[in-house]
């Protein structure tokens, strides 16, 4: 047979193979007990596509040409019969015998290995696949199998009670976290045990660190010299006790950024900025007066640590935010010299006739222009009130919002 025409068929056959490949649910002849540790009359058990509610056909033979009726029923004592399920990725639903959830378990089994290109057996290359702690984004909000979404609930082993995925296959994903990350970044439920295999046995659960809201960007130094674009670097000087510092440089600080530096509290922050003399918000350690090379000042937990949060989409602006050059705020008002009439005295005269003599009352006795000074000139402060201000600003960039998943 030419090689080519043989490598062909080689391929087809190796193609129908794994297409008819099938595996033995593990709870096979497995009995299900109750929590008194006897077994469940008659449970049942239905089977979806992973990710969907997708009935998955599922078989009573290895050659998968006997379908069985779902939901599947177990016998009176709990036992189930060989069920056979096509090499996928599936779901499981477990009920009582008056039907009640006793587990519902996604992405479960596995994904076939494909074919390679040269007609030979079926291989995987781990260097074109996915592998345990990996992201991605989808624009949409689904469910995808193998993948967790990151939305800050917990996954562990079946039984766990976890909130995103309670799954045998979690432990990979859960090792990966628990070895990976701090409590601050992936807390264990009820705290860490001695190892993530035995917290994962003992059905702990691990929060998934969330994505939600959240852009990703890159550690400031990613294993090379930091960039100085999520923090700033300059020299520290301190007084033992104090929170009053001085800075070589407070040309790129602000009030908030965490401060990173020998002498320093964790969580530190800066709290205020007069010049190159900055106010701490917890006083440094004993014994560290004088000054320290280098240190760090964060706009985030710590830009050099993986998991960290920091940002927001919208903030205030504060006096100490505006420009240190602000338009005048006074109006001088120059008043000019101006004239008057001055009345003088009222007098009365006597008018004599050949009657008499009658008074007159109410006489002007003279008038006067007079001339008065120009007054000093007056200073007024002039306000600028704005009502309905002192709303925050958004600081969001151009978005386009989906899914962070996490591979397990």
């Amino acid at each position: 047979m030419h090689k080519s025409l043989a490598a062909g068929l080689a391929l087809v056959l190796g193609l129908i193979s794994l297409a008819s490949a099938a595996e033995s649910w593990p709870k096979s002849r497995q009995q299900i007990l109750d929590a008194s540790g006897r077994p469940l009359l008659v449970p049942s058990v239905a089977f979806f596509k992973a990710g969907t509610i997708t009935p998955l056909a599922v078989y009573s033979d290895a050659a998968l040409t006997k379908p069985l009726a779902q939901p599947v029923k177990a016998d009176g004592t709990g036992r189930f019969p060989r069920i056979y399920l096509p090499s996928a990725l599936y779901a499981e639903q477990v009920t009582g015998p008056y039907g009640n959830l006793l587990w519902f378990d996604d992405g479960l089994g596995y994904v076939p290995p494909t074919a390679d290109g040269g007609g030979g057996s079926g291989t995987v290359d781990l260097t074109a696949i996915a592998a345990t702690g990996d992201v991605k984004w989808r624009m949409d909000a689904g469910i995808m199998p193998g993948w967790v979404r990151m939305n800050g609930r917990t996954l562990g082993g079946a039984g766990s009670g976890a909130t995103e995925l309670a799954s045998a296959s979690a432990s990979a994903a859960f090792s990966y976290l628990w070895n990976t990350f701090p409590d601050t970044v992936a807390s264990v439920v009820g705290g860490r045990g001695t190892s993530a295999s035995s917290d994962f046995s003992a059905g702990k659960q691990i929060v998934i660190p969330t994505m939600q809201g959240l852009l990703q960007g890159g550690l400031d130094d990613m294993g090379s010299s930091p960039a100085g674009r999520f923090q700033t670097i300059t020299d520290l000087t301190l007084s033992a006790g104090s929170t009053t510092a001085t800075v070589f440089n407070s040309a790129r600080l602000a009030i908030g950024m965490t401060v990173i530096a020998n002498g320093i509290s964790a969580g530190t922050t800066i709290t205020d900025i007069n010049g190159t003399t900055i106010t701490l918000s917890q006083p440094a350690a004993a014994g560290s007066t004088g000054t320290v090379s280098g240190a760090r000042f964060s706009a985030l937990g710590d830009a050099q640590m993986p998991g960290q949060i920091g940002g927001d989409a919208f903030t205030g602006l504060s006096n100490k935010n505006l420009p240190a050059v602000l338009p005048g705020g006074s109006v001088i008002v120059d008043y000019p010299a101006h004239t008057y009439i001055t009345h003088e005295t009222l007098a009365t005269a006597s008018i004599t006739a050949s009657t008499g003599a009658s008074p007159v009352t109410n006489l002007q006795q003279g008038l006067k222009n007079d001339l008065t000074a120009a007054p000093n000139a007056k200073t007024f402060s002039v306000s600028q009130p704005n009502p309905g201000g002192g709303l925050p600003v958004s600081n969001l960039p151009p978005t386009r919002l989906g899914t962070f998943y996490l591979k397990l």
